[in-house]
């Protein structure tokens, strides 16, 4: 609801503050005592245009601010996916520079239009006189509609089901478009996985392969040396151990002469053993010296072929290889991962949809079994209105599709006098009707759903006596669950105000200022005076007035 609104330097408003009660505020004025330049500073704020024209000083900027209390509105999520601080009260401000520029702002943080008209449509409805989105709205029909039937609990049922449904459509496609790009790859990925597969990488002995092919490779040469050399040790006619052992024999000869001898003889002993050893070695490795040709190509092409692979993928070793082999699998165990991902998305997506479509029949018998009461009930307060040629009717076809409220499409239609053809209601509604149709509409769902403040401009154009009083029952009754603010001429609306405003313009020599004022009671019972007859007001009005307020 609307707590307060504060107007400066807009029009011919210097300055004013309107703090409004949480029912039916009635605002009175003489005409163009600036009545409407209330609606349309208020407008200001729920996002309209503006330019430096509506500037009473072009040297002060335009501030317009509204305090709302929203604790009833569960807008929690809106702040939150707005990055706004939530608070129950909430401060609504819009500034007009004297270029015309104008800045919005939500509790003193900046917001574009956009945002801010996000806001407001769901905390006021301005009911201007050729302006009534909210009859028009064909969502807003719905939700009126479903208010009268009590299906709401239904249609949020549905709703909470809808919303996960199409975000599993969303996340669907999102798989189904990486799953696309997934099989361009796949193919090549595998190819490259069973490369690495047939090369069967063997960490344990693929590390030294290169070694093992250069033994075979100089396998001839390696026998040759060390058999050489084991020859040469032992087995020559001049063998170096023969010659050594002739040595030691002469050595021990001497060393009781000479301690130093005795050393060189110990170290001839173990040069003795140590060339013994190397030569048994050199045997027994020429002996095992494997010279097979077969065997060197069998290997020579393996290590070409680790090779070529770690040239391929940039590998620096088989170690890094083997790894890029193993993150290979795991990627293509992906794709497959993706496929069951995917099939139990859809699997999930058809169980939600034939959910949907259960709840959706349910909500649509709800609807059609209301529809005939609800016409009656419109057509029968269109009467007491003094609309009695004019007719509603309630167009509703069932969709294939799933829609975000159901399977049920809406239209309000409306034929102003007998014998017309009934058509969408902007398309024939004039201003009043269709702000009518809104208080009509409205007050038989009042209390089934949380609306936003009406806002009613001049409803009660064009109609007095009984029908205005029978209009400002309506709005009062209206009020008792919604904030109502409706500016009038009737005389029989005034009187059933919870808060009376009245407008007015203080005139000097130089200019022309408007003012508000909120009425008491004796104040309320002259005005409405004044509004049945003239100013001032006679006797038989003051009499009347009290009549009308006390009834």
């Amino acid at each position: 609801m609307v707590c307060r609104l504060e107007i400066n330097n807009y029009a011919i408003i210097e300055s004013l503050v309107i703090d409004f009660s949480d029912q039916l505020n009635i605002i009175t004025g003489e005409t163009g005592s600036g009545k409407s330049i209330l609606l349309g500073a208020l407008g200001l704020i729920l996002g309209k245009r503006a330019d430096s024209k509506v500037l009473l000083n072009q040297h002060k900027k335009c501030i317009v601010e509204g305090t709302f209390d929203i604790s009833q509105y569960a807008l929690q999520t809106f702040f939150e996916e707005e990055d706004l601080d939530f608070e129950e009260k909430v401060v609504i401000r819009r500034e007009i520079n004297a270029e015309g520029k104008s800045r919005a702002f939500i509790n003193d943080t900046p917001v574009n239009l956009k945002t801010l008209q996000n806001l407001t449509t769901q905390l006021v409805d301005l009911h201007e006189q050729f302006e009534n989105l909210g009859i028009n709205d064909s969502r807003q029909q719905l939700k009126m509609l479903d208010a009268f039937a009590h299906s709401i609990e239904i249609r949020n049922n549905y709703e909470r089901l809808f919303r996960k449904y199409k975000s599993q459509h969303t996340a669907l496609r999102h798989l189904e478009d990486k799953q696309s790009e997934a099989i361009k790859q796949r193919d090549y990925l595998q190819f490259q996985l069973e490369e690495l597969l047939e090369l069967k990488i063997d960490l344990k002995t693929d590390p030294q392969i290169e070694g093992r092919l250069d033994e075979l490779e100089h396998a001839e040469e390696i026998t040759s040396v060390l058999g050489n050399l084991a020859f040469a040790i032992e087995e020559s006619e001049v063998s170096i151990l023969g010659q050594i052992k002739e040595l030691k024999n002469q050595l021990q000869n001497i060393e009781r002469f000479h301690p130093a001898a005795r050393e060189l003889l110990n170290r001839i002993n173990q040069t003795y053993i140590e060339l013994e050893d190397i030569g048994y070695e050199a045997k027994k490795i020429s002996e095992q010296i494997d010279l097979n040709p077969e065997l060197a190509n069998e290997i020579r092409s393996r290590v070409d072929k680790i090779n070529s692979l770690i040239y391929k993928h940039q590998a620096a070793d088989i170690h890094q290889l083997k790894q890029i082999k193993d993150n290979l699998e795991v990627e293509l165990q992906g794709f497959s991962n993706l496929d069951e991902e995917i099939e139990q998305l859809r699997n999930q997506i058809e169980k939600n949809e034939k959910e949907l479509r259960t709840i959706a029949d349910e909500l649509s018998k709800k609807r059609k079994g209301s529809l005939g009461i609800f016409e009656k009930k419109v057509n029968e307060l269109l009467k007491e209105l003094k609309m009695e040629h004019a007719a509603f009717k309630v167009a509703c076809k069932k969709s294939g599709d799933l829609l975000p409220h159901g399977q049920d499409e809406i239209d309000f239609l409306f034929a102003p006098n007998k014998g017309n053809d009934f058509y969408e209601i902007k398309k024939v509604a004039s201003g009043g009707e269709m702000s009518r149709l809104a208080l009509i509409t409205k007050s038989l769902v009042a209390g089934s759903i949380q609306m936003p403040t009406l806002v009613f401009d001049e409803i009660d154009s064009g109609v007095s006596g009984d029908v205005a009083k029978r209009m400002g029952e309506i709005l009062q009754r209206l009020a008792d669950t919604h904030q109502v603010i409706s500016i009038t001429h009737s005389p029989q609306v005034a009187a059933k105000a919870s808060r009376h405003y009245s407008v007015y313009k203080e005139t000097t020599a130089l200019e022309a200022k408007t003012r508000v004022r909120e009425l008491d009671h004796d104040a309320r019972i002259i005005e409405i005076a004044t509004m049945l007859s003239s100013s001032p007001p006679s006797q038989a009005a003051i009499t009347s007035a009290k009549e009308l307020i006390n009834d």
